[in-house]
């Protein structure tokens, strides 16, 4: 009986796979020899799974590891904790949370949504101030008011760590290498001051001695050794009832007080970054304020819409404690562009009601003073002859 046709089928399909793998067997027998690289490899690692790659990776130069894994396509954590999306980040446009009007109350509440860092903070190394004389006094004096007027009615534990925190700028490449230049980094400029105390005009009021004695041991104890261990490496710090908006891009660390305290994120942040060398040029410090032109010129701009908007401001007008809207200057709100124009608008109908009445009255008549001859001392001054005593 002859084969039916699907049973040839069957065996010419067998057939030709047999001839493939004989084929493919002839390469892999005939195909050139390993490199010496590879047999290396292979003898070095024993294996080609992750037990023998940790093998290959202990033995490497630690550069050349970090640009093999920079240059691995799959997922590795970021070395600098940044986001997945990171690269696609616009960070030349300041960006727009979209929250509106922030009362501190729920102020309150993003800040508790925001999570901390979750382990103990790595503490700072000690800070033993290396000045002598009135370098000495004036690193101190800035130390001092930074304590004091930042945190005067904070517990402690709370002063202590805004000390530890301008130590910790101190020491940190990304700002000034003195205390004093730390603390009145941008205090001639109306919107960049890093402390708002040196350029709002709060060091026109005297300070409480009580209180400022509390300060001011506060900072002999920082420059002579003391670590205030539970805000680490801390540069950032702000009260709980704002919600800046630098805050999520910062690692959350603690809050002491009503203070909440972020180290910079990454390699930045940790304890290496932090050897800066301490310059002692205290006394080339300008302690100055803004100039009264300087001020009035940034709250010019401000009126006319240019200049930059810094957040929220409380209205102390406002029963319920609410935040306004608009820009601070020197730690003063400006006023918006709508409630200029409700101010304006109210003066145009102050002056159509009283407008008429104002321009039909007569102006007063200013009587000019009596010619000299007339008055009765001649016209001199201090009485008759003019003599007013002393020789």
């Amino acid at each position: 009986m002859p084969p039916s046709p699907a049973h040839a089928l069957r065996t010419l399909a067998l057939a030709a796979a047999a001839a493939v793998l004989a084929g493919l067997g002839a390469c892999v027998t005939t195909g050139p020899e390993p490199s010496p690289e590879v047999r290396a490899l292979a003898a070095r690692t024993g294996e080609l799974s992750a037990v023998g790659q940790r093998r290959l990776e202990r033995d490497m130069d630690p550069s050349m590891l970090a640009l093999a894994r920079r240059l691995e396509p799959g997922p590795r954590p970021d070395l600098w904790g940044r986001m997945p999306a990171w690269a696609a980040l616009d960070i030349a446009t300041p960006p727009q949370l979209d929250f509106g009007v922030i009362t501190p109350q729920a102020a309150q509440r993003l800040n508790r949504l925001m999570p901390f860092l979750g382990e103990p903070p790595t503490p700072a190394r000690p800070f033993y101030l290396k000045a002598l004389g009135p370098q000495r006094d004036r690193a101190l004096l800035c130390l001092t008011q930074a304590i004091y007027y930042e945190a005067a009615l904070e517990p402690v534990e709370g002063q202590e760590a805004v000390a530890q925190v301008i130590l910790n700028r101190a020491r940190h490449p990304a700002f000034p290498k003195s205390i004093c230049g730390v603390v009145y980094q941008g205090s001639q400029q109306v919107t960049g001051c890093q402390f708002s105390f040196t350029c709002d005009g709060s060091r026109d009021r005297p300070p409480a001695p009580d209180f400022w004695q509390r300060a001011h041991a506060v900072a002999e104890q920082a420059v002579s050794g003391f670590v205030m261990r539970q805000v680490g490496t801390a540069t950032h710090y702000h009260a709980d009832y704002v919600f800046p908006r630098w805050g999520p891009t910062l690692v959350k660390l603690t809050q002491i007080g009503a203070h909440i305290f972020y180290r910079l994120p990454g390699p930045a942040g940790r304890l290496p970054a932090f050897a800066g060398p301490y310059s002692a040029r205290e006394l080339e410090v300008s302690m100055a304020g803004p100039s009264p032109e300087a001020i009035a010129a940034a709250k010019a701009a401000a009126e006319a819409g240019l200049a930059p908007q810094s957040g929220g401001a409380i209205d102390p007008t406002a029963a319920d404690g609410r935040v306004a809207a608009g820009q601070v200057v020197a730690g003063r709100r400006v006023p918006t562009r709508e409630e200029i124009a409700r101010i304006n608008a109210a003066l145009a109908a102050y002056e159509a009601q009283h407008g008429e009445a104002a321009a039909t009255s007569a102006p007063p008549v200013i009587t000019p003073p009596p010619p000299a001859a007339a008055r009765p001392d001649g016209g001199k001054p201090g009485g008759e002859g003019g003599d007013q005593g002393g020789g």
